[in-house]
């Protein structure tokens, strides 16, 4: 009986240490700290479109602007020039929409304008133009690009 018991102690013991042991140990088999938040990876199977590439180097370029505008009194001097949106290729086809299409013309007057004169309005303009046009084509980086007004 007092053999029963010892070995059931012992299996207990080695449950419980399994247990805890286990509770430390990421998925990758390296020590959790217990501050550390899981890390989310994403992977991208296909390279981005010249759409999506070019969406990319546009809000890099409003970020350029707004760090320029917050280091100086005047707003910067920096210059807003893409290609045409529409003569993009985009990641599916249906992403250039007749919307696409009238935005993009809308969008390339407003950036010239921005260019002849940069100002914090027309910078905000710019911002507008990129909402007005996602809101009915293509939402997703919506958030991303409302962090650029005020």
């Amino acid at each position: 009986m007092r053999l029963i018991k010892c070995r059931s102690v012992v299996i207990a013991s080695v449950i419980m240490t399994v247990s805890l042991y286990s509770c430390t140990v990421n998925d990758d088999g390296s020590q959790n700290s217990g501050n550390k938040q899981k890390e989310k990876v994403v992977t991208i199977a296909n390279p981005p479109s010249q759409l999506a590439q070019l969406m990319r180097y546009m809000d890099e370029r409003l970020i350029e602007i707004e760090v320029a505008s917050e280091q100086s009194d005047d707003w910067p001097n920096l210059k807003f020039n893409f290609p045409d949106i529409s003569e993009q290729e985009p990641t599916r086809e249906s992403m250039l929409s007749d919307a696409v299409f009238e935005h993009s013309v809308s969008f390339q007057k407003i950036s010239e304008e921005y260019n002849t004169a940069p100002s914090k309005e027309g910078f905000d303009k710019i911002v507008q133009e990129c909402l007005a046009c996602h809101y009915r084509s293509c939402p997703g980086p919506i958030v991303r690009i409302k962090k650029h007004l005020d």
